[in-house]
């Protein structure tokens, strides 16, 4: 199984939604991890701290303050490029976000960090709530969490319909699109339900049963700047759709 070490900002995060959950404060060993966790947020840091969403309505505020804190550090990228970037990131946060407050029942804590030397971006995502299996046997046929989460990374695949121009549309390319985000650019994922844990490394998705479970979801995932070749607009015209009846629009 591929080494999951590189998942620094997730194990921040994780922290931060044990101690809501818990009421039990737990100190890093590490200053710089004491700062990622305390909620104050400043644009001068190659790392956001560990903010709350509570609901929908945080979504824009917080997706805007980290992408904020992770483009001030590609200041050397020209104006279409940072234009690019910004998309993606702001794109991954806020589907990712989504998925919190639609799916999980319970709050989420997100986070990102720069590593300056290889010019990658960390994100995660944690939630006390439900899992994936849960919500995806209200539309799908899957029997554990590894099938669920496994089930959720495919095209349009979505456990809810949401509301878009007061109509119904699919929601289900947010997980799709990160993994296809990534596997363009080198990048990597875990995603944690409950027991079960799903990784891309190199292109290849493998999954696994945790001894000791996280009760609730994790997502974290590393995005590699420097292997962008497609801009955002025709990224999204190629692998983000919605679908109404038998009607497809791109989005």
């Amino acid at each position: 199984m591929p080494p999951t070490t590189w998942v620094e900002t997730a194990y921040v995060t994780m922290i931060k939604a044990y101690q809501e959950k818990t009421g039990i404060k737990i100190a890093p060993n590490n200053d710089y991890a004491l700062n990622m966790l305390k909620s104050t947020f400043s644009s001068n840091n190659t790392y956001s701290p560990v903010e709350t969403i509570e609901d929908r309505k945080d979504i824009e505020k917080i997706s805007n303050h980290i992408t904020s804190v992770m483009l001030q550090n590609f200041s050397f990228l020209p104006d279409e490029d940072i234009k690019d970037l910004k998309g993606y990131l702001q794109y991954l946060f806020s589907e990712l976000m989504n998925n919190v407050t639609d799916h999980s029942g319970s709050y989420g804590y997100a986070m990102a960090q720069y590593f300056p030397i290889n010019k990658k971006i960390q994100f995660a995502i944690v939630d006390n709530g439900v899992g994936f299996l849960r919500n995806m046997r209200l539309n799908y046929n899957v029997k554990n969490e590894k099938e669920a989460v496994l089930k959720a990374l495919e095209r349009g695949v979505t456990s809810t319909m949401q509301m878009m121009y007061n109509q119904n549309k699919n929601a289900g390319y947010g997980l799709y699109a990160m993994t296809k985000i990534l596997e363009e650019t080198g990048g990597r994922f875990v995603i944690i339900s409950n027991n079960a844990m799903v990784q891309m490394e190199d292109g290849k998705i493998i999954s696994s049963e945790l001894k000791h479970k996280w009760e609730g979801s994790i997502i974290a995932f590393e995005f590699n700047e420097k292997n962008i070749n497609l801009d955002i607009t025709k990224f999204l015209g190629s692998y983000v759709t919605y679908i109404e009846d038998e009607d497809e629009e791109f989005f």
